[in-house]
């Protein structure tokens, strides 16, 4: 992750702010994902059917047990914010407290936002609703990698043909199209599955032409650019790969390419994913 959050400086000047206080929790993220061990799940209960219908995984069993112990990936978390982005820090402290004292329980608070219709709110008398959001966002992240993860498995040889994810739903913060072949990868904002999709297809409102759908390329930068999308008025930034030699993340690919997001932006176009940094008004 050092190598990949230097080089993503050094090539993306423009996002130096946003790398670098996002640096410290997603490295954090990676490290906690692979070293996490959660309750197990039934995923023999994953019907095929209704995956071959596009229903995904996480509308199928509960990808939030209720059982996990996230009180010190929580409290990991909350010191990394902290260190990216020290504006914050009064909030994480506040947060902090409660979660070590068993006031705020993550792994209970997962589960009812995952069943809730319109999310849950996590209420604090001393932080803000939007940063206590973000925190357990934070949590969520490391949680559903894992279940991805552990799903992958459950979801090879099934052609998923829909623009948000098998795991858990969520659409697409990136795609990446790999120059050799031409195949579009599409990759989840909320657990971090990429997954085959064709390029003449808009991921979010599906519709299906090459007229009203195009990439917007920023001059001298053929390899960065953001599909875009006429009838629904989304857009997608997407990276090109002529090889797989350099090993990269998606998530700091999508850092980087926030200059995208502030053009199209401003030219009345939305992310099909909102994500943390791409929150621009």
């Amino acid at each position: 992750m050092d190598q990949i959050f230097d080089r993503a400086l050094e090539q993306n000047p423009q996002s130096a702010e946003l790398l670098k206080a996002f640096r410290p929790v997603i490295t954090l993220q990676r490290k906690l994902a692979e070293s996490l061990t959660l309750p197990a799940l039934d995923y023999s209960a994953i019907d095929p059917e209704r995956l071959r219908a596009g229903v995904p995984v996480n509308r199928q069993i509960d990808l939030f047990s209720g059982e996990e112990d996230l009180k010190e990936v929580a409290l990991a978390l909350a010191d990394a914010v902290v260190e990216g982005l020290p504006s914050l820090a009064g909030d994480m402290h506040h947060l902090s407290e409660w979660i070590a004292a068993g006031k705020i329980r993550p792994a209970d608070f997962l589960k009812t936002a995952a069943n809730a219709e319109d999310g849950a709110a996590l209420k604090h008398p001393d932080a803000s609703p939007s940063n206590a959001s973000f925190l357990m966002s934070l949590v969520a992240r490391v949680v559903l990698e894992t279940r991805a993860k552990e799903v992958a498995k459950v979801l090879e040889g099934y052609a998923w043909e829909k623009g948000y994810c098998p795991v858990c739903g969520s659409f697409p913060s990136i795609a990446l199209i790999e120059e050799q072949g031409g195949k579009r990868f599409l990759h989840c904002s909320a657990c971090g599955r990429d997954w085959r999709y064709t390029r003449v297809i808009c991921p979010c409102c599906e519709k299906e032409a090459q007229s009203g759908m195009e990439y917007y390329y920023v001059e001298n930068k053929t390899q960065e650019s953001a599909f875009i999308c006429d009838q629904c008025k989304k857009y997608l930034v997407t990276l090109y790969r002529a090889g797989r030699l350099l090993a990269r993340d998606m998530d700091v690919s999508a850092i980087s390419l926030v200059h995208l997001d502030m053009i199209l932006q401003d030219k009345g176009y939305e992310p099909m994913a909102v994500c943390v940094w791409n929150t621009l008004r």
